[in-house]
């Protein structure tokens, strides 16, 4: 899915690429407000991952809090490491545990969109509304099959980041534009250092098929055509598969890194690029970059082409808020999702974790317009495109497929030819 229309946005004050949310619902009271007292009290369960990482955890605490403190529904977190969410969610719909509101990113969108136990928010919030205090682009995210599903939390683009100190210290007073360019930073950062990682490029779990899909869209290749045929078998595939093991034979980039690793790193000054949301910025805060050097530590950028005048590629990114069909509280969900997405709340979420706001009046507010971080995204998302499994129900099982066919590759355990056809072979016997 192309963002152009969320990044036009963006450029006039009202960018509604990153952190969006669902805010109210068809009821009178303010958009982005609450309306804790129209609602008998219940008790609530919201469930996700922010919840469990240190980055993220205090603003998520102070939601909470916040909403508590009103005096009606009382809200409770439940939450899992991110690769566990998908699992533990749709088990929890199996069951007998309560469940009313979860944070879902793109991909486990998808499998619980299939398994069609989530509420349309079109029918809890009403359309109308929606449509008057969101922009179409953002609320199109969350859709599935002519329904709102979810609704935006933050959208964005998976970008990469870089550290300007160190690319001045090899002489890059600004981020490499092209793999030429690239190469050649990565080749002066590693002489210079030899201790250091260039690139934190995942090469373990899921988010290794992440980062791979768009770098794999540079080289012209593609796993799925529009028609959802399978087409990466092909040459490109091949050249792409052939680059990513020569940065692992230059020790550009190395085995077994996760995201994680490579923030910890990053912050930490031992790697150079790495590929993340625009959360990123808080990130690095909470592994222990000072405020006052974070502008001097970690920067966006686009991400570099195979030659001047492609189109820079970046895979859309974002979480979206969804209600369960399971919940027996859902007009008290639609309320904490307001209280969640409000202006107050959501400008709180903007400065703790750079997070834009979807809600058109807080996009407005000074705090969006004013903020550099946020509108160097903006080029960055502005040719996003969804990842290519996001919306499949076998979502993770495809992208394992790939993680295992590109380890194989850099292991030297086949050629990328043979990785290619593999790649082929299982992913269309897997679609079925």
């Amino acid at each position: 899915m192309k963002a152009k229309r969320l990044i036009a946005m963006a450029l006039a004050g009202m960018l509604a690429v990153s952190a969006a949310g669902c805010n109210g619902g068809g009821s009178s009271s303010a958009a982005g407000g609450s309306s804790s007292g129209e609602n008998k009290a219940a008790k609530l369960v919201w469930a996700g991952w922010s919840g469990e990482e240190e980055s993220t955890k205090p603003i998520v605490q102070e939601m909470i809090k916040s909403y508590n403190d009103k005096g009606g529904s009382q809200v409770t977190w439940v939450g899992w490491p991110w690769a566990d969410t998908q699992q533990q969610l749709i088990l929890r719909n199996q069951g007998s545990d309560q469940l009313d509101v979860a944070q879902v990113d793109i991909g486990i969108f998808g499998a619980l969109a299939n398994a069609g136990i989530l509420e349309d928010m079109n029918e809890l919030m009403g359309e109308d509304y929606l449509k008057e205090n969101y922009d179409e682009a953002a609320l199109k995210v969350g859709q599935f099959e002519g329904k709102q599903l979810g609704m935006p939390w933050s959208i964005a683009s998976i970008g990469l980041v870089y550290n300007p100190t160190l690319l001045k210290s090899v002489g890059y007073d600004k981020p490499p534009k092209t793999i030429s360019e690239f190469e050649d930073c990565l080749k002066k950062l590693k002489e210079k250092d030899p201790n250091i990682i260039p690139y934190g490029v995942a090469t373990k779990e899921a988010t290794m098929a992440t980062d791979f899909q768009p770098w794999l869209w540079t080289f012209g290749g593609k796993l799925l055509d529009a028609d959802g045929k399978v087409t990466v078998d092909s040459e490109n595939t091949v050249k792409a598969l052939n680059w990513y093991k020569s940065l692992l034979d230059k020790d550009y980039i190395q085995m077994n890194i996760t995201r994680q690793d490579s923030r910890q790193l990053f912050a930490q000054g031992k790697m150079a690029f790495y590929d993340d949301a625009i959360a990123s910025r808080g990130v690095a805060k909470s592994n222990g970059v000072a405020e006052d050097k974070l502008d001097v530590t970690i920067q966006p950028m686009e991400r570099p082409v195979l030659k001047e005048g492609d189109t820079p590629q970046s895979a859309m990114w974002g979480h979206l808020l969804v209600v369960f069909k399971k919940s027996a509280n859902k007009e008290q969900a639609v309320d904490f999702i307001k209280s969640i997405v409000g202006e107050e709340m959501s400008l709180k979420y903007l400065k703790s974790n750079g997070m834009l706001p979807v809600l058109k009046t807080a996009l407005n507010s000074d705090d969006v317009k004013s903020n550099p971080w946020t509108n160097s995204w903006a080029g960055i998302t502005e040719n996003g495109t969804t990842l290519e499994f996001a919306l499949k129900s076998n979502g993770s099982e495809l992208n394992n497929i790939v993680v295992e066919e590109l380890q194989g590759v850099l292991l030297g355990n086949k050629t990328s030819e043979k990785a290619a056809k593999d790649l082929s072979d299982r992913i269309t016997s897997a679609l079925g």
